[in-house]
């Protein structure tokens, strides 16, 4: 996208949007998921369900405008911060 977001149709661009709204409501099924965790990571998830809700939301911007980069740039955030909420699922221990 970073190379070609100017040859990107309007179509292309409302899919990316779709796929924001999507990323936006499954912070609902991680609160769900987070619920069995322990409290500390409980919490941890909530801080990260809140990001994602926060992030997906402004990248919603740049699909309006077709701004590629910035919309990588946010694309990048959420990447992680769902890296991070599946790492806090992870029970096996690091040096395995």
């Amino acid at each position: 996208m970073s190379e070609s977001a100017d040859q990107m149709d309007k179509t292309e661009w409302n899919n990316v949007g779709q796929f924001l709204r999507k990323v936006y409501s499954v912070g609902d099924d991680m609160k769900a998921i987070a619920s069995g965790l322990d409290p500390e990571k409980k919490k941890a998830a909530a801080t990260l369900i809140d990001d994602l809700k926060k992030y997906s939301k402004a990248a919603d911007a740049p699909t309006g405008t077709q701004n590629g980069p910035e919309f990588l740039a946010y694309a990048s955030k959420i990447t992680t911060l769902l890296d991070n909420f599946l790492d806090l699922l992870s029970d096996v221990p690091d040096e395995l």
